[in-house]
């Protein structure tokens, strides 16, 4: 399946980096540099842009700044709920934190679906994770969407007294000449093992005042007639990434729905569409990372078969074979006789 070309984002983002570029005198030009899209990308972007495209000009808008991680922040701050369409008018009507992060996870994909927001709760901490998006852009991209966040619960909470402060953690290195100068009232972490925010648990619950909430419930309708609108291929791209999120956990079916928001039964009429099975997308996923997983040689079979979930190593040996015409074992030597042969 080919699935890039169905990478999209709202047009919102794509008119924010022209107007945010324009206003630190970066041209059009330069922001569709190497770009097959011309100028009019810009001008009258069409409702649903390729995440290629915003990458892409994100990229060339900040290498364009002569303090890039100056203006990533800065960009951050900017992006205010109007920015979101139905998803910030609805989050605005929420009574507090919980049922913030509960909305912006169950459409966050109506405004861009490359990416998975997943709330993950501990003791000390509510989580915002981002799922892995494409790791060239990530220094840019997952630290002012982190930002954002974090703006918009301070925002909310600005009328409480709070203990704590959030924590924003990134995967990337720390880069040089960083401006910490502008990080003020929450942390930045590099080198962790997720992009997220880390929202103290104590304030999931403080209560915000919800802004028209008739209207608010008016977005919530639109976000989920979007979300029912989406193709089977957006469909199957969102459980292909969620199973690969968390790949040693052996997701039901009723289970994946219930994390789309869906009926199994739904979720299996939609899946028939696009011709496949929610068990034939699992096992396709599962086996493309064993064939990693065997390249890397740091594991048994026996061990990768226990790791994806398989009910014994000989179910996982069968499908392999069924999938590469030869059994793991045979496979991990033929790929390694074949980098011998390469150098």
């Amino acid at each position: 399946m080919q699935v890039k070309n169905n990478l999209l984002i709202s047009s919102d983002y794509i008119v924010y980096i022209r107007d945010f570029a324009l206003s630190k005198g970066i041209t059009a030009k330069t922001l569709v540099n190497n770009l097959d899209a011309g100028l009019e990308v810009l001008l009258n972007p069409p409702q649903r842009v390729s995440a290629r495209i915003f990458h892409m000009l994100g990229a060339n808008l900040f290498n364009a700044l002569q303090a890039p991680y100056e203006g990533v922040i800065e960009f951050g701050q900017g992006m205010v709920s109007s920015l979101h369409g139905s998803l910030g008018i609805a989050i605005q009507g929420s009574i507090n934190l919980n049922e913030v992060l509960g909305l912006a996870v169950k459409y966050y994909q109506t405004r861009a679906n490359f990416r998975i927001l997943e709330q993950i709760d501990n003791e000390d901490f509510c989580c915002m994770r981002l799922s892995e998006g494409q790791a060239e852009y990530d220094k840019y991209f997952s630290l002012s969407e982190l930002i954002s966040f974090e703006y918009a619960i301070a925002k909310f909470l600005s009328h409480h007294e709070r203990q704590g402060t959030c924590i924003i953690h990134l995967k990337t290195c720390e880069p040089e000449n960083f401006p910490w100068k502008m990080v003020k009232g929450y942390q930045i972490k590099f080198n962790q093992a997720y992009n997220e925010l880390l929202i103290p648990i104590q304030w999931m619950n403080l209560p915000i005042n919800p802004t028209d909430p008739e209207l608010a419930s008016l977005a919530k309708s639109q976000c989920q007639q979007i979300m029912e609108e989406l193709s089977p291929q957006d469909l199957v791209d969102k459980i292909r990434q969620r199973l690969k999120i968390h790949l040693n956990i052996n997701i039901s079916l009723k289970e994946m729905a219930e994390q789309l928001f869906l009926s199994p039964s739904t979720l299996q009429r939609r899946l028939r569409e696009f011709d496949t099975t929610y068990k034939d997308i699992k096992l396709e996923v599962r086996l493309s990372a064993a064939t990693q997983l065997l390249l890397d040689g740091e594991h048994t079979v026996d061990q990768i078969s226990e790791y994806l979930g398989f009910s014994d190593a000989s179910s996982f040996i069968k499908s392999f074979k069924a999938l590469t015409g030869h059994t793991p074992a045979v496979y991990r030597d033929k790929q390694a006789d074949f980098r011998d042969q390469e150098v």
